[in-house]
Order: C-alpha cells, then structure tokens, then sequence
C-alpha cells in the first residue's frame, strides 16, 4: 500500500471510531441509541472530504467520489434526521427494553452491539474510497467512472422517491395498518433498500478504474448483505407480517428487492 492509502485509512479509522464512541456516550445520556442512523451517511460524507483533502489521487475522480458522497448523505441524514428528531427509533427501544428485561447492562450492549458495530460498517465502506481517491491514474474519467455515477444516480432516485411515498402514506391517519402498495412500493417491497444497494455499488464502480480498485468489492457485498439480512429487509418484514394485515398477500405478488412487474395475486410466493 501507498502512504497515501494507509494515511487515509489511519485518519477515517480515528474520525469513524472516535465519533460513534462520542455518540455512544451523548446517545447514553439522551437515551436516544438512534443517533447513529442518522450520523451513518454524513460521517462517510466526512470520509471522503478527508480523501479529497489528503488522498494524492487524480483530482477529477476524487472530486467526483466527494461530490457523490456528500450529495448522497445529505439528502439520507437530513431525511433520518427529520424522521427521527425527538425519538428513538424503536429497534433500539425495543433492544433497550429487552435488555433492562434480562438484567443485561445496556451501556454496554449499545457500545460493541449497536455503535461500534454501525462504526465498522462505515469504515469498511469507505474501502472504495481509500483506494480511488489515493489512485494518481489514470488522471481522467473513464466509462466505467460514468456507468458507476449512472447506477448512483438510479440509487439516489429510488432512495429519495420512496422514502418522500413512504412519508406521505404514513402521515395519513386513513393508512394506520395498511400496506404501502402504490408508486415505487408496487414494483419492490423494499425499494429504499434497493436504491441503497445501487448507490454502493455505483461508488465501487467508480473505484474500479484504478489499480486494484475491484478489491475493494467485500464494501458494496457486505453492505448489500447487512441491508437483506437480519438488520434490514428479514427485520422489517418480520415486523410487517405481526403488524400490517394483508402483509402477507403483498409479499406473494411483489418482487421482494429488484423492481419489477407485480405477480397474480395466485402466483406462488416469491
């Protein structure tokens, strides 16, 4: 590895880890463990302006890299920030109540299970970064640095237009215990995870120009997988089906990640 590389690395591992810890500690005292959702986008926002500033590579893909970052996690933080302000999320609610429950030390639990978890989630998923910002070549832009911001900008529009479908059928009291079928939500169960998905692969696709950029495949899969597996769609379709009536019918005719057409009600479940 380069300096440069293990510079960037040294520096985002401090910047990530000291600010979950930090955030651990204020989430203690506010007994609100959902601040890490919402730090989650900008803090890899941070990760990248420290690889424009210091990383030594071609200036217009790290500039890309930055832009892209910056954009993503202002539109995702500022959406969990308004979503969550004045509340915990109830995941972590829940999980606290579990373990007062169970007599477990929650301070804890919260720390290694929940901040310092979301913390090595973040700096692994700057792995594209460390690589593609510290590259010197190839100095321009090449196809597959546009194939990556296109699929990156496919990701942002399926985030931001049905998390804006999900806001709005939530907000009408006519929709308690109803499932959101309509818009984006007819094509995907989970088209916000898709759009997440399409996002980190968009930025590991730009890494891809540089020497050795494809190594750094592990950050998109491992996101990809933390978004399918138990943190992200299994959990949500677990509480869906205790809680939303018809959740099940909805599962049977809707593709459950990849947007596409809805199956007859009568089809076999996906």
């Amino acid at each position: 590895m380069s300096p440069d590389v293990l510079q960037l690395i040294a520096l985002c591992a401090l910047l990530v880890f000291g600010s979950f810890v930090a955030l651990w500690a204020i989430g203690l005292i506010m007994k609100d463990s959902s601040l890490v959702d919402i730090w989650f986008a900008p803090c890899i926002a941070l990760g990248a302006v420290l690889g424009y500033c210091i990383g030594g590579g071609a200036e217009a893909r790290r500039g890309l890299l930055t832009l892209l970052a910056v954009v993503w996690a202002a539109r995702l933080g500022g959406y969990l920030l308004w979503r969550n302000w004045g509340r915990e999320d109830p995941r972590y609610a829940r999980f606290r109540k579990t373990l007062k429950d169970q007599g477990k030390n929650f301070a804890w639990h919260s720390l290694t299970r929940i901040n310092l978890y979301q913390g090595l989630i973040v700096f692994f998923a700057l792995a594209p970064f460390y690589v593609a910002q510290t590259a010197p070549e190839p100095r321009w832009l090449g196809l597959l640095a546009y194939a990556g911001t296109a699929l990156w900008l496919v990701g942002v529009f399926f985030q931001a237009v049905a998390d804006w479908q999900l806001a709005r059928f939530k907000a009408d009291a006519n929709n308690a215990g109803k499932v959101l079928e309509t818009g984006l939500w007819r094509y995907s169960r989970h088209p916000n995870y898709f759009g997440e998905a399409c996002v980190w692969w968009g930025f590991w696709l730009i890494a891809c120009e540089v020497p050795w950029g494809f190594i750094t495949v592990f950050s998109p899969t491992f996101l990809t997988w933390s978004i399918l597996g138990m943190m992200g769609k299994e959990l949500v379709e677990r509480r869906m089906l205790e809680k939303r009536q018809g959740y099940q019918e909805y599962i049977a005719r809707t593709s459950g990640f990849f947007p596409w057409l809805p199956k007859n009600p009568a089809s076999p479940r996906s």
